[in-house]
């Protein structure tokens, strides 16, 4: 069950890689918000669920930062690569590779109000949100 809150506002979908702990390990679909203290995680299949998935709403006690790393994605800095390249020559290439690959993703520990905590790893954007939803006055 899914709790109404009015003029909650509820942030646009991240993706969340659950690595262990009381939730189902894998990629997620989270969404929280931070002045109502909680957060929706969104699974098309967990063990528990393979078919119809799973949607739990969380309410955030502590989040706790793991590291903090930059990540290079291969696959999207060469294809940025490529695609300057091919508008602009060897100059679009350099500034296509530039634009195309670093993301800070950040490895965290999650507590909930109901004694549940997993560990995962999530874009700083929504990292930030966590946090948030962790020291509202609501949850």
């Amino acid at each position: 069950s899914v709790p109404i809150f009015i003029n909650a506002r509820i942030r646009a979908m991240s993706k969340v890689k659950v690595i262990a702990g009381d939730i189902p390990a894998g990629e997620w679909t989270a969404s929280a918000s931070p002045q109502m203290g909680f957060a929706i995680f969104v699974s098309l299949s967990t063990p528990a669920h393979p078919f119809k998935g799973e949607t739990l709403t969380l309410k955030i006690a502590s989040v706790e930062p793991l590291t903090e790393e930059k990540v290079k994605k291969f696959a999207g800095t060469a294809g940025w690569g490529l695609a300057g390249a091919a508008l602009l020559g060897p100059v679009g290439a350099i500034g296509g590779m530039l634009l195309g690959g670093n993301k800070t993703e950040i490895s965290f520990v999650c507590n909930t109000k109901d004694g549940k905590r997993f560990m995962g790893v999530t874009d700083a954007k929504f990292y930030q949100q966590l946090v948030a939803a962790s020291m509202s006055k609501f949850g």
